[in-house]
């Protein structure tokens, strides 16, 4: 019974998203594509060796774009070897598709539904029958072939191997051209990786053109009989094997369906073959040659099956494109393609926008009342499963059991959804009984058995850890759709106010220490840093600034993260009192602050003190410290004894003058009043003396 849908939302035309819902309108898979995301992987390139690294056993070749792609000595095919050309096989060999007769057409309805083994839905896999298998004997690692290209070989042609008896700086030159196809999309600085085994993806199966003798059909089809017909077909498609050296590969997807849709599927993958070797002919390295299906044509392809009910399209231009896919692909499904015509959204009609959003949180409830943590890191993803508000049963062991099973089949989705590769690490609760462990290790490779990805999944611990591995096809969702967070820096937390301060404060000390000079500390930093440090750290901040003879000035800046900051330090020089800075942070409104600060440096004035020049005698009257103010402001002292010494003799002739004028009775009166001049004048030049 069919009972899932695929969702398309086509309305903006620089994004187009995919999902499969199940039948409880739970996001199954997803997919989309934006405008701003580069899809190199699947694209045909003619490339150009521009570097071979011996130690690396690698070649470097420029395919057409900024960076260099990496191919690895083990992905060049051997026909691109420089060995004699007698030692070699025709390469770029045109494939004649086969011929469809009368008999494929009598058959074409004629299913082998009877014979194919669906995989069970992940919400109906029963807990029960899993713990019936859990007796019969397990291996302690668990390697899913999920990928189609992991394939068993039932070719009965001797498979001829070079032997390993060249090195890449013996046979590959630079200059040399090659056709090359991306396998892994660029990811940090690396660029893309590369191979020369060219293989194109259809429905039903996988065309290799220059890999023969590899014919093969898909480990997940374990039906015998299944088997056995798909191996006919396949025998049948490459009879030509010495001529066209290519080889098929039975997907999945294959198992069911007729010999003519099959041949159908393979005569369209010629077809596009014999298009590539045309283009590549007649270009010159480096250029583009092929491009990847895109998201529609991929979502036919390879989500479309048996289990689905319809493909409801948002959006005029997608639905018509949508419809001639179908019908290139499988002509017979043209009528589950229809166009969604209602008022609202068509992923907020399904409650789908909702679901989505909680991609980006890294917790996820369970129905029983526990949640998962996802924590993606550096070297792995972990995984923990808490058991929270679950209660319920009759003792831990069963709360345990019940809670771990929720969290695998939980997990089973956000591993796919969420696209997490690499080592994963998951912390399921621990259970005392080895048999609980097992139930759980079943269930989980149970479930991730249909994942395309190949997934190696090890036993749980004694720890209540399960350790696994799956392989990276895309980057992960939180890769494609985040940013490093501004405020934090990425790291998730930030510093405490105190612990930011106090780390200022003592950075602020150490730059002082080992800097000598310093007149001037400018700090810039986030406005709760600067705020907390000028209401709380007050005192702090005029110790220091007794402490060392400095002033300490701080700039609210609003480019810093919550917890960075940045110290500028400031000299005055002796001659012009400008300021030369230390220490500039690379900052676009510092520029305005310093401009402020030198300005301000420069009207400062320095009050400069001069000795004062003065004899033996005089220095004994000078004891007073306003005196020595006073004095500090007059010119040198020889030069003032002259002035006062002028001084003196006009005063001696006005007295003279006076004295003359005046008639005396007497000559003594005359005399004392001589003698009592010549007293005045000594007074005087004591009195001038002492000033």
């Amino acid at each position: 019974m069919k009972k899932k849908k695929i969702i398309i939302d086509g309305t903006f035309p620089r994004e187009t998203r995919v999902i499969m819902l199940d039948k409880n309108n739970q996001i199954e898979d997803f997919d989309y594509q934006p405008i701003n995301r580069k899809q190199l992987k699947g694209n045909i390139y003619l490339a150009k060796v521009t570097r071979v690294e011996p130690s690396l056993q690698a070649a470097f070749v420029d395919y057409g774009d900024e960076k260099s792609g990496f191919l690895p000595f083990n992905e060049i095919h051997t026909d691109y070897y420089n060995i004699p050309t007698k030692d070699k096989k025709p390469e770029l060999q045109e494939i004649t598709p086969p011929e469809i007769t009368s008999d494929d057409l009598k058959n074409e309805n004629a299913s082998s539904d009877n014979n194919f083994e669906y995989l069970a839905d992940n919400n109906d896999i029963d807990p029960d029958a899993i713990t019936k298998m859990v007796d019969e004997k397990m291996t302690s690692d668990f390697n899913i072939e999920a990928n189609d290209f992991e394939v068993d070989n039932f070719d009965n042609t001797k498979i001829e191997k070079e032997p390993k008896q060249y090195k890449i700086q013996e046979v590959i030159k630079k200059g040399q051209i090659l056709l090359v196809q991306v396998i892994k999309e660029e990811r940090g600085n690396k660029g893309v990786s590369l191979t020369t085994f060219i293989s194109l993806a259809g429905k039903y199966c996988v065309l290799m053109p220059n890999n023969p003798y590899h014919n093969g059909i898909s480990r997940k089809i374990s039906n015998s009989d299944e088997r056995k017909r798909l191996k006919d077909i396949i025998s049948n498609l490459t009879t030509n094997r010495e001529k066209e050296a290519s080889s098929v590969i039975a997907r999945t997807a294959g198992a069911g369906h007729t010999t003519l849709e099959i041949k159908r599927d393979y005569n369209y993958l010629a077809r596009l073959w014999n298009k590539i070797r045309e283009a590549t002919l007649k270009s010159k390295a480096p250029c583009f040659i092929h491009q990847e299906d895109g998201i529609l044509l991929k979502t036919i392809r390879d989500m479309f099956d048996r289990n689905v009910k319809e493909v409801l399209v948002h959006g005029n231009d997608t639905y018509n494109e949508c419809l001639k896919y179908m019908n290139d692909i499988l002509p017979n499904q043209v009528k589950s393609v229809k166009e969604y015509k209602g008022a609202a959204p068509i992923f907020t009609k399904f409650n789908i926008e909702d679901q989505l959003i909680k991609l980006y949180q890294p917790n996820v409830k369970l129905p029983s009342g526990g949640y998962i943590v996802i924590n993606p890191t550096e070297a792995l993803i972990s995984i923990d499963v808490n058991s929270g508000k679950a209660t319920g049963e009759r003792n831990v062991e069963e709360m345990a059991l019940k809670t771990n099973l929720e969290a695998t089949r939980e997990l089973s989705r956000q591993i796919k959804l969420r696209n997490l590769s690499g080592l994963l690490v998951i912390d399921f609760i621990d259970m005392s009984e080895v048999r609980n462990r097992k139930i759980i290790e079943r269930l989980l490779k149970e479930l991730l058995s249909r994942d395309k990805a190949r997934i190696q999944i090890n036993n749980i611990s004694n720890f209540g850890l399960l350790e696994m591995s799956r392989q990276r096809l895309v980057p992960s969702f939180l890769e494609i759709n985040s940013e490093m967070c501004g405020y934090c820096s990425g790291k998730g937390i930030i510093r405490g106010d105190e612990a930011n301060a106090m780390l200022i404060l003592r950075t602020i000390e150490n730059e002082i220490y080992n800097s000598s000079n310093i007149d001037i500390i400018n700090i810039y930093g986030a406005a709760p840093s600067v705020i907390y440090l000028l209401n709380n750290k007050r005192e702090e901040i005029i110790f220091i600034e007794n402490k060392y003879s400095i002033q300490l000035k701080f700039f609210i800046d609003k480019e810093w993260a919550a917890d960075s900051f940045s110290i500028e330090k400031v000299k005055l020089s002796n001659k012009n009192k400008t300021g030369s800075v230390e220490n500039i942070p690379a900052l676009q409104s510092t520029s305005e602050i310093y401009n402020q600060v030198t300005s301000n440096n420069k009207t400062k004035r320095k009050i400069t003190k001069t000795k004062k020049e003065v004899n033996p005698q005089d220095t004994a009257n000078n004891n007073s410290d306003d005196q020595l103010d006073q004095d500090s402001k007059k010119p040198p002292t020889s030069s003032n004894n002259t002035a006062k010494e002028e001084t003196t003799v006009k005063k001696e002739a006005r007295a003279r003058r006076k004295i003359t004028k005046k008639k005396t009775s007497n000559k003594k009166k005359t005399d004392n009043s001589n003698v009592s001049g010549d007293t005045n004048k000594k007074d005087k030049k004591q009195e001038i003396a002492g000033e």
